[in-house]
C-alpha cells in the first residue's frame, strides 16, 4: 500500500476507473477527513456525517467506469457539500422528501460537466417514464411525435380537452422539476464558493 501514497490524485483516478481497489482505498484514505470535516461542520452529527462519507465512496466506486473525474478533491468536496444539503432538507422538510426525480438529480449534481448533458437527457427520459401511462401517451405523441391534441383526441377516442388538460398537466410537472433543478445547482454552487 505504501507504492500507492506515491501517486498523485490523478493517477490514482485512472487506476480506479480500471477497478482497482488499492487506489481506492488509498483515495478515501487522504481525503475521508476533509470529507467528513466539511459535513460534520454543517451538521454537528457524528453518525450523518460519517454516513455522508461513506455513500460518498461508495457511490465514487460504483460509479468508478461511468465519469470521467479530473479533479477529485472537487469532486468529491461537491458530492459531500450536496449530501450535506440533501441531509438538511430531510431534516426541515422544508421542500418535502426527494422523489425518485430528485435522487437521480442528486447523483447527476456530482459528476463532471462532460456528462451533465447525458444525465440531463436521463433524468427527462425518467420523468416521462414516471408519468401516468396516458399522460406518457399524450405527452410523448404531442412533444415527440409533433401531433396536434385533435389528431391525439381522434386517435386515443378522447376529446381534444382531455389531451389539452393532460398536456397541461404534464408541462406543469416538468416545470415545477425544472424549477427544483435550477434551485439544487445554484445552492451545489453556492457550497462551493462558501
Amino acid at each position: 500500500m505504501t507504492l500507492y501514497r506515491k501517486f498523485c490524485d490523478e493517477e490514482l483516478v485512472i487506476f480506479l476507473m480500471g477497478g482497482d481497489e488499492r487506489a481506492f482505498t488509498e483515495l478515501y484514505r487522504r481525503h475521508w477527513q476533509n470529507l467528513f470535516n466539511t459535513a460534520y461542520k454543517r451538521l454537528q452529527n457524528l453518525e450523518q456525517s460519517q454516513d455522508i462519507v461513506q455513500n460518498i465512496f461508495a457511490d465514487l466506486w460504483e460509479r468508478r467506469g461511468q465519469v470521467n473525474i479530473e479533479n477529485i478533491e472537487a469532486y468529491l468536496h461537491t458530492a459531500a457539500r450536496y449530501q450535506v444539503f440533501k441531509q438538511v432538507n430531510r431534516q426541515s422538510d422544508s421542500c418535502g422528501f426527494l422523489n425518485d426525480f430528485e435522487e437521480k438529480l442528486a447523483a447527476s449534481c456530482q459528476t463532471d460537466e462532460g456528462i451533465l448533458e447525458n444525465e440531463a437527457l436521463d433524468l427527462l427520459k425518467f420523468w416521462i417514464a414516471a408519468l401516468p401511462p396516458k399522460r406518457r401517451e399524450i405527452f410523448l405523441l404531442h412533444y415527440m411525435d409533433d401531433f396536434p391534441t385533435y389528431e391525439i383526441a381522434s386517435q386515443l377516442d378522447i376529446s381534444q380537452k382531455t389531451v389539452q388538460n393532460q398536456l397541461n398537466t404534464a408541462a406543469h410537472t416538468l416545470r415545477s422539476q425544472l424549477k427544483k433543478i435550477l434551485f439544487f445547482e445554484f445552492m451545489a454552487l453556492s457550497m462551493l464558493f462558501d
